[in-house]
């Protein structure tokens, strides 16, 4: 077993400058304690002797592999179904029921949405719920569904779909019916759901190979993790690929005020283009 030491300052500033440098996260002071201990936890069953040396081999050229490891090490997957309800509600009330109802139109009979920092796959799914709820009079529309995120760990569940009974007890029953089968200890979002998801990798911070427009971009509890100048390049990325009356939404700690990216707040921390 490796001698796993303690979390120095002086390392802990290495750990924040490769976080910053390859996913733009801005790790402050009081995450060394977390980032201490996660590392301690991942070391005690590695090949590296210590904090030092496994610093060493990220800084060295590690893999892509390796580096996203790492990535998963520093980051917490939060996330629920319906998880900010308004942001929902608005998507069902204000696009869904317009379109159903014949107040919107757009081009192609086409709906595009992205959930970017998808974690496990809860907001994805319940846009998709919405959706799927809201549009079965529609025959012949395309809704899709882009999630991404960065971490394996996220990505591999949101692509698995099974949810135990902790994740999903907070569903009513008929959409609990409607939409996933038990099998086992889990709960299993079912095909029709997953037809309109598609779940990928994706560095925020790297290149976009999607083109848009989207008409629904949701990018919550994610820009917590970046500094101003980031976040306010970042937003300003995703507008540029929002359709005009496109929607965008953040985190409820979150807030656009100040970027000048002439998106208008339509409901709390959700804005139209």
């Amino acid at each position: 077993m490796p001698l796993v030491d303690t979390l120095t300052t002086n390392q802990f500033e290495r750990v924040a400058a490769l976080a910053k440098h390859r996913w733009g996260l801005a790790l402050t002071t009081n995450k060394m304690q977390l980032v201490s201990n996660r590392l301690a936890s991942f070391l005690r069953k590695s090949e590296f002797a210590s904090v030092a040396e496994y610093l060493d081999h990220l800084e060295d050229g590690a893999s892509e592999a390796d580096m996203l490891m790492f990535f998963d090490l520093l980051s917490t997957n939060v996330t629920s179904f319906f998880r900010d309800r308004m942001h929902f509600d608005y998507l069902e009330r204000e696009l869904f029921t317009g379109l159903v109802r014949g107040n919107l139109t757009l081009p192609g009979r086409k709906l595009r949405l992205w959930s970017a920092g998808c974690s496990t796959g809860c907001e994805p799914y319940t846009m998709a719920m919405v959706a799927y709820d809201s549009m079965r009079e529609l025959a012949g529309w395309d809704v899709q569904i882009l999630a991404t995120d960065l971490s394996n760990k996220a990505v591999s569940a949101a692509k698995a779909g099974a949810y135990r009974e902790d994740v999903i007890k907070t569903l009513p029953k008929d959409l609990l019916s409607r939409h996933f089968e038990r099998q086992g200890d889990y709960w299993v979002v079912k095909q029709h759901l997953r037809d309109m998801v598609k779940i990928a990798q994706l560095n925020l911070m790297g290149s976009w190979p999607m083109s848009g427009p989207f008409d629904v971009i949701f990018c919550r509890n994610v820009m917590i993790y970046f500094d101003g100048p980031t976040r306010a390049s970042l937003v300003n990325r995703f507008a540029s690929l929002l359709r005009p009356r496109g929607l965008f939404a953040v985190g409820s700690a979150e807030t656009l005020a100040g970027m000048g990216t002439g998106l208008n707040p339509v409901v709390p921390s959700m804005y139209s283009k």
